[in-house]
C-alpha cells in the first residue's frame, strides 16, 4: 500500500514537472508549410529529377537511407536497385503500388532485418504534397528499373484530388511562401544550435557537458548515434531508450509543445545535424 501511495506521489509530481516546463518553452508563430508546386504535364525525366531533389532535401531520405551503400545501411535498407526489387517485393502489388504504399504506410511491410522507424512523409513535419511524391516514386522506379508512373497516376493512398487549377500550373519546382510570411520564415534562418534552445530541447537536455538533466547528456551524442538514429530518436523517441530513463517522456514532452506540428523539414535536418556534430570536446 505504501509503495503504491509513493509511486503515485512520484507520477503526479513527474507529470506536474512538465507540465510546468512546457509553460516555459517558447512558442513560436506557425504558418502553412510551404508546398512544391508542381506541373501535371511533367515528362518522366522531369519527374525523375525533381523526385531527386526531394529524395535527398525536403524528403529527408537520405538521412537514413543509402544509395549503393549497403555496408553503413544498418537502420534502414540501402535503395540501389530498389525499382527492380520493388517489383517483386510484394505479391500482388506492382513497383508503383509497393513504393507509394511505402511512402504512405511505411510500416505496413518492413524489409526483413530492419525495424520500423519511418515516419509517413505526407505528414508533418515532412508534409509532402501527393504530387511531390508521384516524382519520388519515379526516381525510385529509375534506380534498377524504367519508371512507369506518370503524373496522371492514381493512388488509393493520396490525400488530394488534383484540381484544375493545378493542372495549370506552369512551375515545376517553384516554392510558393505561405501567406503572411513576406516570403520568409524566422525560424527557418535560424541554426540547429539555435534550435536547439527555441524548441525547448535544453529544457531536458545539455549539449555543452556530460551532464544529466531530466534527460540524458547529449554532449558527445555525435559520436553515440548516427544522424539515421538521431533523426529516429526525434521523431519515434520511444524506439531507442537510454538506459536509466523511461519510455514515454519525451514523446509527451514534444506531443505537449505542438513540436511535431511547428517543426519544418528543414529546421528537423539543421537540428539533426547539430546534434551529429556534438562529438564531446
Amino acid at each position: 500500500m505504501k509503495n503504491a501511495l509513493m509511486i503515485t506521489v512520484f507520477t503526479l509530481l513527474v507529470t506536474l514537472f512538465y507540465w510546468y516546463v512546457g509553460q516555459q518553452v517558447p512558442q513560436k508563430e506557425t504558418h502553412p508549410p510551404e508546398k512544391t508546386e508542381i506541373a501535371s504535364d511533367l515528362t518522366t525525366d522531369e519527374m525523375m529529377e525533381i523526385g531527386k531533389e526531394i529524395v535527398g532535401g525536403k524528403g529527408t531520405c537520405l538521412t537514413c537511407h543509402t544509395i549503393g551503400s549497403k555496408a553503413q545501411a544498418t537502420r534502414f535498407p540501402d535503395l540501389a536497385n530498389i525499382g527492380a526489387r520493388a517489383e517483386t517485393r510484394k505479391k500482388g502489388m506492382s513497383a508503383v503500388e509497393y513504393l507509394a504504399e511505402s511512402l504512405y504506410e511505411p510500416n505496413a511491410y518492413i524489409v526483413e532485418g530492419y525495424q520500423a522507424g519511418m515516419p509517413t512523409i505526407h505528414k508533418p513535419p515532412i508534409n509532402l504534397s501527393d504530387e511531390e511524391i508521384l516524382t519520388v516514386i519515379a526516381y525510385l522506379q529509375s534506380l534498377g528499373s524504367t519508371p512507369t508512373v506518370t503524373m496522371e497516376t492514381n493512388l488509393k493512398w493520396a490525400q488530394e484530388t488534383p484540381s484544375a487549377e493545378k493542372k495549370g500550373a506552369a512551375a515545376t519546382a517553384q516554392k510558393t511562401p505561405a501567406a503572411g510570411t513576406g516570403g520568409t520564415n524566422e525560424a527557418e534562418s535560424l541554426s540547429g544550435k539555435a534550435l536547439f534552445t527555441e524548441h525547448g530541447c535544453n529544457t531536458c537536455h545539455l549539449a555543452d557537458a556530460p551532464t544529466k538533466l531530466v534527460g540524458p547528456s547529449l554532449y558527445d551524442v555525435g559520436n553515440r548515434l548516427s544522424k539515421a538514429e538521431i533523426y529516429e530518436s526525434i521523431l519515434n523517441p520511444d524506439a531507442r531508450v537510454t538506459e536509466g530513463f523511461s519510455k514515454g517522456v519525451m514523446k509527451a514532452f514534444l506531443a505537449a509543445n505542438s513540436f511535431y506540428d511547428q517543426v519544418s523539414s528543414n529546421e528537423l535536418k539543421k537540428l539533426v545535424d547539430y546534434l551529429a556534430s556534438l562529438k564531446g570536446n
